[in-house]
């Protein structure tokens, strides 16, 4: 019994699939990052978008606002007469 038995060569072929398995493992992980990055990116870019769409509606808000006043002098002027 001194060659290798059938249990250790069933041992080496799973440590050698295990360190494929690992091998594999490692790839998508790369892919991940990327995509990843990619989602950050557009992230970035929507956050960025969102940041305009708010800067226009202030300035909505702010020329709404300067127009209920001149409706409102108008109407007091109009009331007035």
């Amino acid at each position: 019994m001194l060659g290798p038995q059938h249990n250790d060569l069933f041992g080496k072929s799973e440590a050698s699939v295990g360190l494929v398995k690992s091998e594999e493992d490692r790839q998508p992980l790369r892919r991940k990052a990327t995509g990843l990055t990619i989602t950050v990116e557009k992230i970035d870019r929507l956050l960025a978008d969102v940041q305009l769409q708010i800067e226009g509606l202030r300035r909505e808000r702010t020329n709404l606002g300067l127009v209920r006043g001149q409706l409102a002098d108008m109407e007091s002027r109009w009331g007035d007469a």
